[in-house]
This record gives C-alpha cells, structure tokens and sequence, in this order.
C-alpha cells in the first residue's frame, strides 16, 4: 500500500477544496520538520493518517519537499496535511 502526503488547499468561503499539492516526505520526516505539530490520540508518528491544519510557518517548512510550487494566501484558503491511499483516501 502507497500512502500519498498532499497539502489540500480549501478555499474559506465555501470549504471547496481547491488544489493538492503533493509532498514526497516521510512520516518521520514530518515531524524533525514540524516540530510544533501535536499529533492526535489516534495518530501514531510513524503512520500520520490524519489530516492537521497548517499554520503559515509551518506551511513554508513543507515547501521544499512539494512537487510543484506553491503561492498560499492564508487570507483566503485553509491549508491542511493530508494523506491517501493510491486508491482512497486514509
């Protein structure tokens, strides 16, 4: 089984989800890169299924681990980690 990491962008008005932007990082990766993020009763760090949203530090320090660019405007859309199996969602 495949796990997908994203960044799913929705937009606040309306919670559309508006874009994904993929990640190639590792859970363990994750947390040495966000060492402010408090994993849920339900999570484990080496799995991190659930989704957390991202404040915009924590945003930038994603950055250089996403395929393609990305221009966030925290004003407008909520940002949040994610992750799917290569045929559904975890």
């Amino acid at each position: 089984m495949k796990i997908v990491r994203v960044i799913e962008e929705f937009r606040k008005e309306d919670d559309y989800l508006v874009k994904e932007y993929i990640l190639n990082i590792d859970p363990e990766k994750i947390l040495a890169t966000l060492d402010d993020l408090v994993l849920s009763d339900d999570d484990y760090p080496d799995e991190i299924y659930d989704s957390y949203f991202l404040s915009k530090s924590q945003l930038k320090k994603l950055v250089p681990f996403m395929t393609e660019e990305i221009n966030p405007n925290m004003d407008k859309f909520i940002y949040q980690l994610s992750c799917y199996e290569d045929n559904g969602q975890c």
